[in-house]
């Protein structure tokens, strides 16, 4: 049995599945294409959020370059700080799951700088998916397993990844404290979650650039530091307007809600970002602040210069044992 089976688990019943993933209970069978188990299709299960699939199927996000093969993804990922963190805190032969891995460009390029890691992409896009198996053909990525699943009943077993990382996912789901509780109960006790969120001070700033392109009917480049940059394609500048100033749900979080509600799920403090880490590990923990301090933290957030993220932080915290 491989480790992949030994991760899967029936999104129904969350009873063990045998042999081409099929569950004994529900009868349940994953539609198999090259690269990718699709836990949705042909009317198996509900499409979860109808309106953020349809968005999503129109214009996957992000976007590959025309030329973008394992070389510059590794290169492209490597020059973020923040993505440069979170591999080298990875342990080289750790189960990580990316959860809501859009086009899984943040699950392949782990995949490629880890080969004894196991990384399990999941979305419920299928369009997104499909960019993503295609790259990983292309890319010839065996340690990266995609599957199409809905965030809130994954088809994965809980407590089985040492790290999770889900980033930009939460807040385009109606509940997202329940699609939060979903995502943290398959962290390992002992093990790391990485949720990124549109923080809802942080967001303030693209808010405001998104109520001016409302009143202009069109985005204001020279406002956004994404499109005023000269080195990104104009397609990917398109995906971009996209999701940031038109996706059809949203919700700005609090980060100290966000704090609280993994407490409640059995989760301790290990480190907001930004900053991203320097030459210390991303998984150490750092002091936590307190209410005073980490309002200031938020409001820093806002005002950042040349904040290419829209307001999306990051909350590290670890499973206690």
């Amino acid at each position: 049995m491989t480790l992949l089976t030994q991760l899967l688990r029936c999104p129904g019943c969350q009873g063990e599945l045998g042999p081409k993933a099929r569950c004994q209970a529900c009868d349940l069978v994953p539609e198999h294409t090259a690269g990718l188990l699709d836990f949705l299709g042909d009317g198996r299960r509900p499409v979860p959020h109808p309106e953020v699939n349809r968005f999503y199927e129109a214009r996957p996000f992000p976007g590959y370059g025309s030329g973008d093969d394992a070389s510059t993804l590794i290169d492209r990922c490597r020059a973020s700080p923040f993505l440069a963190g979170l591999d080298a805190a990875i342990p080289t032969d750790a189960t990580v799951l990316d959860a809501g891995c859009g086009t899984g460009q943040l699950a392949a390029f782990l995949a490629l700088s880890g080969s004894r890691r196991t990384v399990v992409g999941a979305d419920a896009c299928r369009a997104s998916l499909d960019l993503a198996r295609e790259f990983k053909g292309r890319a010839s990525i065996e340690n990266l397993q995609l599957l199409r699943g809905d965030l809130r009943s994954l088809p994965l077993a809980e407590g089985a990844f040492d790290v999770v990382n889900c980033r930009g996912v939460v807040h385009h789901n109606a509940d997202w404290k329940g699609a939060t509780r979903q995502v943290a109960r398959h962290v390992a006790p002992g093990g790391v979650l990485v949720l990124g969120f549109y923080e809802s001070i942080a967001r303030m700033p693209h808010r405001l650039r998104r109520g001016f392109g409302r009143a202009f009917k069109a985005p204001v480049r020279w406002l956004d530091p994404i499109l005023r940059r000269g080195d990104i394609e104009e397609e990917k500048k398109l995906t971009w307007i996209a999701d940031q100033y038109h996706h059809p749900l949203e919700w700005c979080l609090p980060f100290p809600a966000v704090v609280e509600l993994l407490g409640e799920c059995g989760f301790d403090w290990v480190r907001s970002i930004p900053p991203a880490p320097g030459n210390e590990n991303m998984f150490d923990t750092l002091p936590e602040p307190a209410g005073p301090g980490l309002f200031a933290r938020r409001v820093g957030w806002a005002l950042s210069l040349g904040d290419e993220d829209a307001g999306l932080v990051c909350y590290v915290a670890r499973r206690r044992r």
